[in-house]
């Protein structure tokens, strides 16, 4: 059974990740919700298919943890590092399925199908679904106004709050004068293949070499999503007539086994997208009267660090919690969001620098600026205390790793 009110509790713009899951736990605390998404139906986006051990954790706690499963989720169990600046006789696997108890290790899964799957659960919950809707306004106020369009015609909402949820387009967020502070390192891009039949199926990888750094995340089945990241003067390398073939020649690296050959040789199964990977932090707090803003919309961190669908999935629970738990939805009852939320970003977003900065730069200094940190990582186990950031919650990582001190520690000339 739907609402059919058109003054419901809450609207979500946006059905992703952040959006969808929150549909689904606040219908299922007897809230009466609407959730708008701007496509027609769910299709390969490309980007956000990584979920890491503490945002299934986050999953489960929302009740959408089966939406990952059934929609093809798959754990990711050891990570292998091959670098240029790495010796064949020092690439070792490191086992990522022991960092939370009760948890494996990172997911793995296709965007597209979890979030139809989350959006269905909402709907058999109670939750009204308005997929196609177009020209999306957003008015902020004690009884905000939504406006969009169908392919019925013209429809217009007063909820309670407002839910933005549009990811790193920040349609809401721009609509009510949220701002953010933007920078970009490089540009990054993206592919799903299959035919993968060479590449150990639950290992991801990672390295740099030459002027690329890619990424394999196995999705089960000789299936696999893609990435590299790369030097923004290089933005139209993988563009226009070839680039698929661009693409996926990027992988045959010597440093890979075989040099490459189960990447190189696997067939293309989804479009190849590229983007500049920018970090976006909200110039004041994420939310106005009548509208709180979640996910990419709220804030991101690079996305060379992985954790975008874990955050999403936390300040979705915080915020239903928020919601849940008082009838006081007032700007000043979300200060606890507020507070954690920046605090998280700001740890995120320093890690993801250094990460960047140690992985994602290019040449001879930068080769041997990695085997620096190699070697003082090797010595001082504390040193790699920011690669915990793709496996555990912000706040759970040592607080020295997120200080000027520790960067210029790991980046000095000298290790």
């Amino acid at each position: 059974m739907t609402h059919a009110s058109e003054d419901p509790d809450v609207v979500i713009v946006g059905g992703g990740i952040a959006g969808a899951s929150a549909a689904c736990k606040l219908v299922a605390g007897g809230l009466s919700v609407v959730l708008l998404e701007k496509q027609e139906t769910y299709r390969d986006l490309v980007r956000g298919e990584w979920l890491a051990p503490w945002g299934i954790r986050e999953a489960r706690r929302l009740g959408v943890e089966d939406c990952f499963w059934a929609g093809g989720g798959w754990e990711i169990r050891e990570w292998m590092t091959w670098d240029e600046a790495v010796a064949d006789d020092e690439v070792e696997a490191v086992n990522m399925t022991g960092f939370i108890p009760g948890f494996g290790g990172p997911m793995s899964f296709p965007h597209h199908t979890v979030c139809a799957l989350m959006t269905e659960q909402a709907v058999a919950g109670g939750a009204r679904l308005e997929m196609a809707a177009s020209k999306i306004s957003v008015t902020p106020g004690p009884r905000p106004v939504v406006a969009f369009g169908t392919p019925r015609g013209p429809r217009e909402l007063r909820p309670r709050i407002v839910l933005g949820a549009t990811g790193r387009g920040c349609t809401v967020g721009r609509q009510v004068g949220i701002t953010m502070r933007n920078s970009m390192h490089h540009w990054g891009g993206g592919m799903m293949v299959e035919g993968m039949t060479g590449w150990p199926p639950d290992v991801q990888a990672m390295g740099t070499e030459g002027d690329v750094m890619f990424m394999v995340f196995p999705q089960g089945d000789g299936r696999a999503r893609l990435y590299l990241n790369f030097p923004t003067v290089n933005k139209h390398r993988y563009r226009g007539p070839g680039g698929v073939a661009r693409f996926l020649a990027a992988y045959e690296l010597t440093c890979l086994p075989d040099r490459g050959k189960a990447v190189t040789e696997a067939i293309p199964a989804g479009p190849l997208s590229v983007w500049p990977s920018v970090s976006s932090v909200p110039e004041g707090p994420p939310l106005t009267e009548g509208v709180v803003l979640i996910g990419d919309e709220a804030g991101n961190a690079d996305t060379v660090l992985g954790t975008g669908l874990s955050c999403a999935l936390r300040d979705s629970r915080t915020v239903c919690d928020i919601l849940l738990a008082s009838a006081d939805w007032s700007p000043a009852a979300f200060a606890p969001y507020v507070e954690e939320r920046e605090f998280r970003l700001e740890r995120l977003d320093f890690g993801a620098s250094i990460i960047s900065r140690l992985h994602v730069e290019f040449g001879p200094a930068a080769v041997e600026r990695r085997r620096r940190v190699r070697r003082l990582m090797a010595r001082n186990f504390a040193a790699q205390v920011t690669g915990l950031l793709n496996m555990v919650a912000p706040e759970e990582v040592p607080e020295f790793g997120f200080s000027e001190f520790f960067a210029e520690r790991l980046f000095r000339e000298t290790a």
